[in-house]
Order: structure tokens, then sequence, then C-alpha cells
């Protein structure tokens, strides 16, 4: 039996050693945690330099600011090369989104359908990202046997930014 002096000073003591008791339980929930991620560590370390080598790869294929008349004459060449005229080449402005910019360019060419398709081909096969919109071909004429289109789309190619757009939802609360 406790007397009333020892219940004073047993009392203190079990709440303290109740709150020790549970933090120990915790730091040591703690520390198993942490060695289970410690043990994941170099799966975590090989998973982050797998995912920064695609990013190097992919972000090879979005040419930066200095890039893009290389790439425009490029996409000339192939047009020439592949016995297209360019009647029109024309780069429009350019459209910011989240960590691109979107470089549409309106083009016109005349030729012959099959080397149209050829010139599309060899577009879709450059290092760099272009897709191809609004293909229209009209105004056929006979020229030496063959039948030459007028041919019209928009090609879009892609700037990498690094810069994510502000919020929409931000700009309406200033």
């Amino acid at each position: 039996m406790l007397t009333d002096s020892g219940y004073l000073l047993y009392s203190p003591k079990a709440a303290e050693q109740e709150i020790l008791t549970t933090a120990i339980a915790t730091t040591t929930e703690d520390i198993r945690k942490a060695e289970a991620i410690l043990k994941n560590l170099p799966k975590y370390r090989a998973a982050l330099e797998e995912t920064h080598q695609k990013f190097e790869e992919t972000v090879v294929m979005l040419p930066k600011t200095q890039e893009i008349p290389d790439l425009l004459r490029n996409i000339s060449d192939l047009g020439k090369s592949t016995g297209l005229e360019f009647v029109s080449f024309v780069p429009a402005q350019e459209t910011l989104k989240d960590f691109y910019a979107e470089i549409p360019i309106n083009i016109t060419l005349l030729g012959p359908y099959h080397n149209v398709g050829s010139f599309l081909d060899k577009v879709s096969k450059l290092d760099r990202i272009v897709t191809v919109n609004n293909i229209k071909m009209a105004q056929p004429k006979e020229d030496t046997g063959e039948i030459i289109l007028t041919s019209t789309c928009q090609l879009v190619t892609y700037r990498f930014t690094g810069q994510k757009l502000p919020d929409p939802k931000n700009k309406k609360k200033k």
C-alpha cells in the first residue's frame, strides 16, 4: 500500500515514464522507416538517374531558342530535296505552355502528291518534335505529265522553356 506521500512521488514519475515509453516507441518506428528507406536508397538513386537520363534525351527533342532557325532551315531543305517548291514559309507567333512553347509554321508547297508525302515522312523522322496540322491539297495542274498540287499545312515545333506558367486562378485573385 502506498501512502499519500508515496503516491505523490510515484504518480508524476509514472506519467513521465509513460511519455518516455511513447517517445521511445515513436522514435523506434521512425528509425525502422528510415532504415527501410535507406535499404532502398540504391534503387531510388537508380530510378532518379534513369529519369534524369530520359529527361536529357527528351529535352534534345525540344530545341532551345537559338536552334530554331537551324530546324526551320532543315525543314526547308527537306522540302527542296523531295522536289517541292516552297511558295510560303511563315513562322507564326509562338504560344507559351507549361515548360515549353509551341512554334507554328504555316507553309505552302507546290509539287506532286507523292513528293508531299515523302516530305512529311522525312519531317516525322527529324530528331526534333514536329507535328503536322491541317493538310490541304488543292488546285491540281498538269505539268510535264505530273499533277502538281498546291499544298498547305501548319507545322508545329516546340521549344523548351523550363518555366511553369502562372496558375490562371491566382491571377484572378490578385
